[in-house]
Order: structure tokens, then sequence, then C-alpha cells
């Protein structure tokens, strides 16, 4: 069930365990995926040692020429990276907690991550290595009945961010949380706070990056740890938004994240034309191990958190919320810096949550005009796809008495030409090809830099994508008229 190259770096391992005259013990995921017959990228294989797995995984690194990570040295546990790409591995090495492997198997988070086999037992037999198995909290039964057990009561107060693991085995694995559990994770959830934001980010993507993650989320709301996750989200809960929507601020969020799991699984949605485009652009790493994606699912999950400090209702008793895309743009700062996300993904969420009004404004038009579609993708960028789709969920999921369910097939005609002028006809209004750069224009015109060079190639650009300039010379009588004007 491994692949020759992983086969390889375990006996690898087993050598320089032999070498130093160490035992080492496979464990927690990698044991769980192997009796699954379930394969991971990048492959990560974890290791028990009785102690020093800092010293030793800075040797090992050594050895096998690989990078030496320090994931955390109170609990002694570090990394070793080899490769890079289809062929990275990582090994990641911890001491027992207690005295004994038994020990350490017990103060682990769940029972399908509680066994083990030693190393050189595995490597004797690999088709038959889980007849030496070390199961003391029947987790192999566990497994096979889909059930996620915790290793003991106590299990999300020593580690709180084991509730977000929770649920992501849950929609990982397809495995069922033990009802006692829901308790145990109310009332550590508080502890949340306190852990590195990277970690949190971690466990959410991981989330994000399946088709239950609006499952996942409702169910960190029902324990609380939503509100300590997402604390810009929470006036948001029982915000009343009048006819267009049948649900409460919060909610709506939350059934916006449904559409986009239900919507992005296989793209059923779209034209056949745009989805293998659209899988690819999705599937894009923002950064390493984070796609747009997730991004798009979190977008939706904040796209109306600005909605609960613009509220306003009329004397007609029409509630408003003008204002609340800007508002909540900002409001993602917060959770951005929180969450460690880089800059970039930071800049794609407040885009999303910026500009989420605009494609339905776009969308209730008869027709769409070249200068409109470019005005669109100057804007958002390389986000606009994006923003399109998570503006589409978010029209999915607004389904209150005045919604105008008559509009949809003109809407989702809209979304279609749009996103076929983004991957289809790029040069035409998405991104025409310059005619002329800033130095060509103040050569010809006897221009100095400065703001008016780039307010005429801003108009050359708009003027070129309305299909009103084809040549260099088109676009210098244009600047020569507008300069008449100033």
């Amino acid at each position: 069930m491994t692949t020759p190259m992983v086969h390889a770096m375990l006996a690898q391992v087993a050598a320089f365990a032999k070498a130093k005259r160490l035992s080492l013990y496979l464990v927690g995921g990698f044991v769980r995926d192997q009796l699954l017959g379930r394969a991971r990228h990048p492959v990560n294989l974890d290791f028990a040692i009785a102690s020093g797995a800092l010293t030793v995984g800075q040797e090992l690194a050594a050895r096998l020429r690989g990078t030496y990570i320090c994931l955390d040295e109170a609990t002694r546990t570090s990394r070793v990276v080899v490769g890079s790409g289809e062929g990275r591995l990582e090994l990641d090495l911890a001491d027992f907690r207690g005295r004994a492997l038994e020990d350490d198997l017990a103060k682990r988070d769940f029972t399908i991550n509680a066994m083990a086999v030693a190393l050189d037992d595995w490597l004797a037999d690999p088709k038959r290595w889980a007849a030496r198995l070390i199961d003391p909290l029947q987790g192999r039964r566990d497994l096979a009945d889909r059930r996620l057990r915790a290793c003991f009561p106590e299990t999300f107060l020593d580690d709180p961010v084991r509730i977000l693991r929770a649920f992501r085995f849950a929609v990982e694995l397809s495995v069922t949380l033990e009802p006692s559990l829901t308790a145990l994770m109310a009332s550590a959830s508080f502890g949340l706070s306190r852990i590195a934001g990277e970690r949190v980010r971690d466990e959410l993507f991981a989330i994000l990056h399946t088709d239950r993650a609006s499952w996942a989320l409702a169910r960190l709301n029902e324990v609380g740890a939503l509100d300590v996750l997402f604390p810009e989200l929470v006036p948001g809960r029982g915000i009343e938004q009048g006819g267009y929507h049948h649900l409460d601020v919060l909610n709506h969020q939350l059934e916006a994240v449904a559409q986009c799991d239900r919507m992005l699984l296989d793209l059923a949605e779209f034209s056949q034309a745009l989805r293998a485009p659209l899988a690819a652009y999705l599937a894009q790493d923002v950064v390493e191990r984070r796609t747009r994606q997730a991004l798009v699912k979190l977008g939706a999950l904040y796209h109306d958190v600005g909605k609960p400090a613009t509220r306003r209702i009329k004397d007609d008793g029409e509630i408003w919320f003008i204002g609340h895309e800007q508002f909540g743009a900002e409001l993602t700062d917060a959770m951005a810096i929180r969450l460690r996300l880089s800059n970039r993904e930071a800049e794609m969420v407040r885009h999303l949550v910026l500009f989420h009004l605009r494609p339905g404004h776009l969308s209730r038009q008869a027709q769409l005009t070249r200068r409109a579609i470019f005005r669109f993708f100057r804007d958002v960028g390389e986000d606009g796809p994006a923003c399109l789709l998570m503006w589409w969920a978010d029209r999915l999921a607004t389904r209150g008495p005045a919604s105008h369910l008559d509009q949809i097939d003109q809407q989702r005609a809209r979304l279609e030409e749009l996103l076929g002028a983004y991957f289809f006809k790029p040069e035409e209004a998405v991104r025409p090809p310059r005619l002329l750069d800033g130095r060509q224009l103040m050569e010809a015109l006897g221009l100095t830099p400065g703001p008016v060079v780039g307010e005429l190639l801003r108009a050359i650009e708009e003027a070129q994508a309305e299909g009103r300039l084809q040549t260099k010379e088109d676009a210098l009588a244009l600047a020569r008229e507008l300069l008449k004007t100033q």
C-alpha cells in the first residue's frame, strides 16, 4: 500500500536507527491511512521515540540531506523534509508522552490515531505488518466502525485544536463522532483563543478543501468554537435581513459556504466548456497547500460580515445595509492576521468581500458591454472568477419571499458571459495587450512623469477594451484629444 519511494525512505530511516541503536515506531496518521488504503500528499510519516526527538531529527536530516524543522520544543517534536513537489516526504519525530509507548498512545487525540507498529516489524513484512499492530485502545475496531472516539476525556482541554481535527476527520474520513464528544468540545472551545494561528489555519484549510466544509462549520457553530475562531461573525447571529433573505446574517453566510461545497464539487452548474478552466483555476495554490477554492469558501463565510454594523430600517420597514461591503472588507483584516494568512491570501479575501455585490449589478443588465466587463476585471484582477463564483453561491443562498427567482436564468447567462470573457477572450475586454507604455506616451507627447500619464494610459486601455482603438496611432490620437480637455 506504500509506494517504492516511501518504502525506500523507511528502509533508510531503519538503517539510521539501527546504527544509532534506536527503537522507532510508526504511529498516528500514517498507520491509520495504511489500514484504510488511503494515500496522502505530501506523504507524512509519524515516528515515536522514547526520547531525543529533537537531536535525532537533526541527525536524521543530515543523513538524508533533508531540512530540519523544530515543530515544538515544549513537546519535543521535530520534522525532517526530504524532496519537493510530488517527491516531498515529511518525517515527524516526537518523544513518548509518558514512560512507555502505551502511555504515549493513551495521550493521543483519537483512538484511530493511537495505533503503532515497530518500524522493523513493518519492514519485515509490509503486507502483513498489521498482525503486529500495537493497539491498546481498539483504534482499529473504531476505524472499521467509522467511529471517532477520544483517547481520554480531557483530550480537547489538552489541545483545543483537536476540536477542528475532529471535524476534519469527520469530513475527510467519513467517520461519525461519538455523541459524548459534543459536550467535551463545547467545554474546551474557549481554549482555541490561545492556539497559534498557524495551527488553526492549517486545520481550517484542510476542512475548506473538502466538499463538506459547511457541515463542519455548522458543527463548530453548535459547540461554540466558531465564535472563538471568527469573533467578527458573532454580531450576525439573529440579525434579520428582510424579505430578500430567508436566514439571518450568520446562517446566510454558512448557507453560502454550503452552496460553494455543492457548486465547486464537480462544477456541473456551469457549461461544459467552462468546467476544465474553472477547475484548474480553483486548484491553483495561492500559497503552498492553500488553494483558491478554499479561499472562495472563506470569502463566502465572511462576505456579509459588515451587515450588522451597517443595518438601517427605513420608515416603511425596509432593511438596508448600505456600505456593508466596504466595512466588511475592513473586518477581514483582523481575521487574516489572526490566521497568519499571506498578504496575497488576505488581499484575495478582502477583494471577495469588497466586490461581492458587483456581479449582481452586472447580472441584471440585459446586455453586458465590453466596458463593463473590462472595468470589473480591472478592479478585481485575477480574483475576478473567484468573486463571480462566490457571488453565485451568495445568490443561491438568498431565497426570501422577495427574492427575484425569475431573474435566475438571466443572471446565470451573465455569469457565464463574464467567466467566458476571462478564460476565452482575455485579450478583448479583460487584459487587452498594451498599445504603448508610459515612456512611449511621454516621448510622443512631450510629457513629464506624473499622474496625467497614468490617467491617459488607463483611458487608452479602457477605450481599447471597448474596441475603439486598434493601433498605437489610435492611442496617441485619443491621448491628444484628452489633453485638450484638461
